[in-house]
């Protein structure tokens, strides 16, 4: 808890606190302009708020100045100080107040929200006790928005501050990231498809799909007897096949051809005898016998030349022959392999292969749209079920906190007056009384909307200006200050015109103040600028 705060500059330069209600109190005329909101804005200021650092009128009259503080937390004392001109940084001091350790700001927020043991998932110790810290000059006191830590702050924005405060934020979280997984996958499968790098097709075209796809399987089957299980790319490869045997086998016949021709030329034999010569003779009497021998002996020759030469040719063409037939083989063999009917024609092949292509291409396509519907089920889904643990926990929230509104409104007015209730629709909420419009009864609401929050959460610590309680009628008022005095936690109130509210009343606010302000001398800093 709070137990002091100092400085120098003040009247009285030491104000101590005690755990439960701590009252800053004013004149019984109700005199402004002697300090009040300005030590709640330090008050704020010691909880790590920075709205008194921008305060001009106390940086032109006051000038740079030390506001030392003390925490106490299981019996041990934590002092600090933090200077308003330099706001950033807050020092750790040791039992004199001496300075020991300068830290960052959040450092200091973060020690703050581990010793009071917020320690709220996604909630920071500023965004939680800021907001109910209700001081003029930080414009968070709207009777109709209670939520808001900001003027206009965006509604979502408070409701889950609020959610997170109660310790029901999680499940929201979880289903809020599946959700924004499941909306990003959609957009980029859609993305995708307005590049043309999926198919994108309606409704009648995925039903038109779905009848060619029928109508081709058909077609399919018929062709296919005998290779059944010819996928598209099977088909290919058989239609491949087909075309390199056709062509390997015209250049093995080109070869055979070549092979047959020598085999022929290399059977043939010079077979000139005596009696072919003699014969010769008979018929051309004056033939040179001796120089047609010679001839035919140098043909002889030759062709027993050309035989070897031919004979190295056809040993390579028998190579070349065997090895195009092992080729042969080995394609027939794979075109086994692929289809129980090797002897398909291409022309068959290829239709086969078209068709399987086209159903391929409808089946990519329908499968891209039954894709997208898969998203986009699954994105609906996941925002159906945020929203639905979103209404949970806020339908928890608004029931704990509108009993607690009851009870607290009894204990003011018994059954005379309505009590105020919160309602939240989508991303927006609503605070009111009903049948009751009046400023009074909406300001009553937001006091006991805060003790509501202060008992049913962590939260630990309030922060009223006597703003908030100006247009309260004086039984409320005395209802209120009871309230307060009996909440159990650290409440700390500017208050006005202490007489004006019965013995009662006026004793509570004596026993709890904590500090007295009031012309003469008696301002805050001791002097009045205005």
């Amino acid at each position: 808890m709070l137990m002091e705060i100092r400085c120098e500059k003040f009247h009285q330069q030491i104000i101590s606190f005690n755990s439960g209600l701590n009252v800053i109190l004013g004149t019984n005329e109700a005199d402004n302009s002697i300090g009040k909101s300005t030590f709640l804005l330090i008050v704020d200021f010691v909880f790590g708020g920075n709205t008194y650092a921008k305060q001009e009128n106390i940086i032109k009259n006051i000038g740079s100045h030390d506001i030392y503080f003390c925490f106490c937390f299981n019996n041990t004392l934590y002092k600090f100080c933090r200077n308003n001109t330099d706001a950033s940084k807050v020092w750790k001091c040791d039992n004199e107040y001496k300075k020991i350790r300068q830290m960052d700001l959040d450092e200091f927020c973060e020690w703050l929200d581990k010793a009071y043991q917020l320690r709220l998932p996604k909630l920071t110790f500023r965004n939680a006790v800021g907001r109910y810290m209700r001081i003029y000059g930080k414009d968070n006191y709207s009777e109709k928005h209670p939520l808001d830590r900001i003027p206009n702050e965006k509604p979502y924005d408070a409701i889950l501050a609020l959610i997170k405060l109660f310790n029901l934020y999680m499940p929201i979280e979880n289903a809020d990231e599946q959700f924004k997984k499941a909306k990003e996958e959609y957009k980029a499968y859609t993305d995708a498809q307005k590049l043309n790098f999926i198919s994108k097709i309606n409704k009648t075209k995925f039903n038109d799909n779905e009848k060619e796809i029928k109508k081709i399987s058909e077609q399919i089957e018929k062709l296919s007897c005998g290779f059944f299980d010819l996928d598209s790319s099977v088909s290919e490869r058989a239609l491949e096949i087909k075309s390199n045997l056709s062509k390997i086998r015209r250049i093995k016949g080109r070869l055979q051809a070549r092979y047959n021709t020598l085999t022929e030329n290399l059977g043939y034999k010079f077979s000139i005898t005596n009696e072919s010569l003699n014969n010769l003779k008979t018929y051309f009497p004056q033939a040179n016998i001796e120089h047609i021998e010679e001839i035919e002996n140098f043909h002889s020759k030759i062709s027993k030349i050309f035989k070897a030469e031919l004979n190295i040719e056809k040993t390579k063409l028998e190579e070349e022959i065997l090895d195009y037939e092992n080729i042969i083989n080995n394609f027939e063999t794979e075109l086994q392999s692929l289809t129980t009917e090797p002897n398909l024609s291409k022309l068959v092949l290829s239709k086969h292969t078209l068709l399987l292509k086209d159903q391929e291409r409808l089946v990519q396509e329908n499968e891209a749209y039954s894709k997208m519907n898969k998203l986009q089920e699954t994105k609906q889904n996941a925002e159906k079920l945020l929203k639905q643990i979103k209404d949970k926990q806020l339908a928890i929230i608004s029931s704990e906190i509108n009993t607690k509104l009851q009870t607290f409104n009894t204990a003011i007015y018994k059954i005379t007056h309505k009590a105020p209730i919160i309602s939240f629709n989508k991303n927006s909420y609503t605070f009111f009384t009903p049948d009751d419009t009046g400023t009074g009864i909406a300001y009553k609401g937001l006091v006991i909307f805060d003790l509501s929050v202060l008992e049913l959460t962590k939260l630990p610590v309030l922060v009223h200006d006597s703003i908030i309680f100006k247009n309260i009628s004086d039984e409320a008022i005395q209802k209120i200050i009871e309230l307060y005095s009996n909440s159990g936690k650290q409440i700390i109130i500017a208050f006005d015109k202490q007489k004006s509210y019965g013995e009662k009343t006026y004793n509570l606010l004596e026993k709890s103040s904590v500090l007295k302000l009031s012309d003469n001398g008696k301002q805050l800093f001791g002097f009045s600028w205005a």
